[in-house]
Protein backbone atom coordinates (compact mmCIF):
# COMPACT_ATOMS: atom_id res chain seq x y z
CA UNK A 1 0.00 0.00 0.00
CA UNK A 2 1.31 3.46 -0.94
CA UNK A 3 0.57 5.97 1.80
CA UNK A 4 -0.37 9.53 0.92
CA UNK A 5 1.39 12.31 2.85
CA UNK A 6 0.33 15.97 2.84
CA UNK A 7 3.08 18.46 3.71
CA UNK A 8 1.67 21.84 4.80
CA UNK A 9 4.62 24.23 5.01
CA UNK A 10 4.89 27.76 3.58
CA UNK A 11 8.70 27.81 3.35
CA UNK A 12 9.45 26.49 -0.14
CA UNK A 13 12.87 25.07 0.74
CA UNK A 14 11.55 23.06 3.70
CA UNK A 15 8.47 21.94 1.78
CA UNK A 16 10.66 20.76 -1.11
CA UNK A 17 13.09 18.88 1.16
CA UNK A 18 10.28 17.11 2.99
CA UNK A 19 8.43 16.27 -0.23
CA UNK A 20 11.58 14.98 -1.95
CA UNK A 21 12.66 12.88 1.04
CA UNK A 22 9.22 11.38 1.64
CA UNK A 23 8.86 10.48 -2.04
CA UNK A 24 12.24 8.78 -1.76
CA UNK A 25 10.72 6.50 0.89
CA UNK A 26 7.97 5.45 -1.50
CA UNK A 27 5.19 7.72 -0.26
CA UNK A 28 2.83 9.64 -2.50
CA UNK A 29 3.32 13.26 -1.45
CA UNK A 30 1.61 16.59 -2.08
CA UNK A 31 2.80 19.95 -0.79
CA UNK A 32 0.60 22.83 0.33
CA UNK A 33 1.89 26.33 1.08
CA UNK A 34 -1.22 27.82 2.67
CA UNK A 35 -4.22 26.76 4.70
CA UNK A 36 -6.54 27.35 1.75
CA UNK A 37 -4.50 25.07 -0.45
CA UNK A 38 -4.25 22.49 2.34
CA UNK A 39 -8.02 22.35 2.88
CA UNK A 40 -8.53 21.69 -0.82
CA UNK A 41 -5.93 18.91 -0.87
CA UNK A 42 -7.37 17.33 2.27
CA UNK A 43 -10.59 16.79 0.35
CA UNK A 44 -9.10 15.86 -3.04
CA UNK A 45 -5.85 14.06 -2.12
CA UNK A 46 -7.24 12.30 0.99
CA UNK A 47 -3.91 11.93 2.82
CA UNK A 48 -3.19 9.26 5.41
CA UNK A 49 -1.04 11.66 7.44
CA UNK A 50 -0.33 15.40 7.62
CA UNK A 51 2.87 17.30 8.40
CA UNK A 52 1.68 20.74 9.52
CA UNK A 53 3.70 23.89 10.12
CA UNK A 54 2.43 26.20 12.86
CA UNK A 55 3.12 29.42 10.95
CA UNK A 56 1.05 29.69 7.77
CA UNK A 57 0.39 32.91 5.80
CA UNK A 58 -3.42 32.81 5.84
CA UNK A 59 -4.34 30.91 9.02
CA UNK A 60 -2.70 29.68 12.19
CA UNK A 61 -1.46 26.12 12.03
CA UNK A 62 -3.22 25.58 15.35
CA UNK A 63 -6.58 26.50 13.80
CA UNK A 64 -5.95 24.22 10.83
CA UNK A 65 -4.93 21.43 13.21
CA UNK A 66 -8.23 21.85 15.06
CA UNK A 67 -10.13 21.69 11.76
CA UNK A 68 -8.32 18.55 10.59
CA UNK A 69 -8.84 16.81 13.91
CA UNK A 70 -12.56 17.58 13.83
CA UNK A 71 -13.13 16.40 10.26
CA UNK A 72 -10.54 13.72 9.47
CA UNK A 73 -9.31 10.66 11.32
CA UNK A 74 -5.63 10.96 10.39
CA UNK A 75 -2.41 11.58 12.35
CA UNK A 76 -1.04 15.12 12.48
CA UNK A 77 2.64 15.87 13.06
CA UNK A 78 3.22 19.54 13.88
CA UNK A 79 6.33 21.34 12.64
CA UNK A 80 7.45 24.28 14.75
CA UNK A 81 10.42 26.60 14.97
CA UNK A 82 9.44 27.37 18.56
CA UNK A 83 10.77 25.24 21.37
CA UNK A 84 8.06 26.48 23.72
CA UNK A 85 6.39 23.79 25.82
CA UNK A 86 3.14 25.80 25.82
CA UNK A 87 3.00 25.72 22.01
CA UNK A 88 3.60 21.98 21.99
CA UNK A 89 0.92 21.34 24.60
CA UNK A 90 -1.54 23.55 22.70
CA UNK A 91 -0.89 21.60 19.51
CA UNK A 92 -1.47 18.29 21.27
CA UNK A 93 -4.66 19.57 22.89
CA UNK A 94 -5.99 20.67 19.49
CA UNK A 95 -5.46 17.22 18.02
CA UNK A 96 -1.82 16.83 17.00
CA UNK A 97 -0.32 13.38 17.52
CA UNK A 98 3.33 14.44 17.53
CA UNK A 99 5.56 17.44 16.95
CA UNK A 100 9.00 18.10 15.51
CA UNK A 101 11.06 21.17 16.34
CA UNK A 102 12.99 22.99 13.62
CA UNK A 103 15.75 22.69 12.67
CA UNK A 104 15.20 18.97 12.35
CA UNK A 105 17.13 16.05 10.90
CA UNK A 106 15.27 14.56 7.94
CA UNK A 107 15.87 11.05 9.30
CA UNK A 108 13.93 11.97 12.44
CA UNK A 109 11.01 13.18 10.34
CA UNK A 110 11.00 9.99 8.28
CA UNK A 111 11.16 7.85 11.42
CA UNK A 112 8.24 9.64 13.08
CA UNK A 113 6.15 9.45 9.91
CA UNK A 114 6.88 5.73 9.64
CA UNK A 115 5.79 5.10 13.24
CA UNK A 116 2.58 7.11 12.80
CA UNK A 117 1.71 5.33 9.55
CA UNK A 118 2.33 1.96 11.14
CA UNK A 119 -0.63 2.70 13.40
CA UNK A 120 -2.72 3.87 10.43
CA UNK A 121 -1.92 0.62 8.61
CA UNK A 122 -3.20 -1.39 11.57
CA UNK A 123 -6.33 0.73 11.57
CA UNK A 124 -7.04 0.25 7.86
CA UNK A 125 -6.40 -3.48 7.70
CA UNK A 126 -8.62 -4.81 10.45
CA UNK A 127 -10.54 -8.09 10.23
CA UNK A 128 -14.16 -7.58 9.22
CA UNK A 129 -15.24 -10.17 11.78
CA UNK A 130 -15.25 -9.67 15.52
CA UNK A 131 -17.42 -9.13 18.55
CA UNK A 132 -18.08 -6.01 20.58
CA UNK A 133 -16.96 -5.56 24.16
CA UNK A 134 -19.52 -3.59 26.17
CA UNK A 135 -17.74 -0.87 28.16
CA UNK A 136 -21.05 0.23 29.68
CA UNK A 137 -24.68 0.54 28.65
CA UNK A 138 -23.91 3.22 26.05
CA UNK A 139 -20.43 2.44 24.75
CA UNK A 140 -19.04 -0.70 23.11
CA UNK A 141 -15.81 -1.47 21.27
CA UNK A 142 -14.91 -3.95 18.54
CA UNK A 143 -11.19 -4.67 18.94
CA UNK A 144 -10.86 -6.42 15.58
CA UNK A 145 -12.55 -3.63 13.65
CA UNK A 146 -11.04 -0.88 15.81
CA UNK A 147 -14.52 0.57 16.10
CA UNK A 148 -16.13 2.46 18.99
CA UNK A 149 -19.91 2.75 19.13
CA UNK A 150 -21.69 5.13 21.50
CA UNK A 151 -25.48 5.29 21.52
CA UNK A 152 -25.48 3.40 18.20
CA UNK A 153 -23.22 5.98 16.53
CA UNK A 154 -19.56 5.46 15.67
CA UNK A 155 -17.13 7.63 17.63
CA UNK A 156 -14.13 8.89 15.69
CA UNK A 157 -10.90 8.12 17.51
CA UNK A 158 -7.49 8.87 16.09
CA UNK A 159 -5.06 5.93 15.96
CA UNK A 160 -3.16 6.97 19.08
CA UNK A 161 -6.34 7.61 21.06
CA UNK A 162 -7.56 4.15 20.11
CA UNK A 163 -4.22 2.58 21.06
CA UNK A 164 -4.44 4.23 24.47
CA UNK A 165 -8.03 3.08 25.03
CA UNK A 166 -7.30 -0.53 24.08
CA UNK A 167 -4.20 -0.49 26.29
CA UNK A 168 -6.36 0.37 29.29
CA UNK A 169 -9.02 -2.19 28.32
CA UNK A 170 -6.43 -4.97 28.09
CA UNK A 171 -4.89 -3.91 31.42
CA UNK A 172 -8.04 -3.24 33.40
CA UNK A 173 -7.62 -2.57 37.15
CA UNK A 174 -3.86 -2.10 36.77
CA UNK A 175 -2.43 1.27 37.78
CA UNK A 176 0.17 2.74 35.41
CA UNK A 177 2.36 5.79 35.80
CA UNK A 178 2.50 8.31 32.97
CA UNK A 179 6.04 7.14 32.16
CA UNK A 180 4.88 3.53 31.86
CA UNK A 181 2.01 4.54 29.60
CA UNK A 182 4.37 6.51 27.35
CA UNK A 183 6.67 3.49 27.07
CA UNK A 184 3.88 1.00 26.43
CA UNK A 185 1.69 3.05 24.09
CA UNK A 186 4.01 5.59 22.44
CA UNK A 187 7.14 3.44 22.48
CA UNK A 188 10.49 3.57 24.21
CA UNK A 189 11.93 5.95 21.61
CA UNK A 190 9.31 8.67 22.17
CA UNK A 191 10.96 11.76 23.64
CA UNK A 192 7.99 14.13 23.84
CA UNK A 193 6.34 15.76 26.83
CA UNK A 194 4.89 13.53 29.56
CA UNK A 195 1.81 15.78 29.48
CA UNK A 196 0.98 14.00 26.22
CA UNK A 197 -0.61 11.22 28.29
CA UNK A 198 -2.83 13.66 30.21
CA UNK A 199 -3.95 15.33 27.00
CA UNK A 200 -4.89 12.06 25.30
CA UNK A 201 -6.75 10.79 28.38
CA UNK A 202 -8.68 14.06 28.46
CA UNK A 203 -9.55 13.66 24.77
CA UNK A 204 -10.86 10.14 25.36
CA UNK A 205 -13.00 11.27 28.27
CA UNK A 206 -14.41 14.14 26.21
CA UNK A 207 -15.21 12.00 23.17
CA UNK A 208 -16.81 9.17 25.11
CA UNK A 209 -18.42 11.57 27.60
CA UNK A 210 -19.32 8.84 30.05
CA UNK A 211 -21.84 9.55 32.78
CA UNK A 212 -20.55 10.09 36.29
CA UNK A 213 -19.85 6.86 38.14
CA UNK A 214 -19.47 4.68 35.06
CA UNK A 215 -16.29 2.67 34.69
CA UNK A 216 -13.61 4.43 32.68
CA UNK A 217 -10.09 5.80 33.06
CA UNK A 218 -9.59 7.09 36.59
CA UNK A 219 -6.84 9.39 37.80
CA UNK A 220 -4.72 7.94 40.59
CA UNK A 221 -3.31 11.11 42.13
CA UNK A 222 0.44 11.14 42.46
CA UNK A 223 0.76 7.99 40.35
CA UNK A 224 -1.04 7.91 37.00
CA UNK A 225 -4.18 6.26 35.60
CA UNK A 226 -6.26 3.09 35.85
CA UNK A 227 -9.35 1.70 34.15
CA UNK A 228 -11.77 0.07 36.59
Amino acid sequence: MSFRVLVIEDEFSINDILTFSLKGEGYEVKGAFSSKEARKLLEEFKPHIVLLDINLPDESGFELCKFINANYRIPIIMLTARNDVIDKILGLELGADDYITKPFHIKEVLARVKVALRRVDKYKNYDEEGNFIQLNTNVKINLEKRMIIKNEEEIKLKPKEYDLLTFFIKNKNRVFSREEILDRVWGMDYDGEIRTVDIHVRRLRAKLNLESGQSFIETVFGVGYVMR
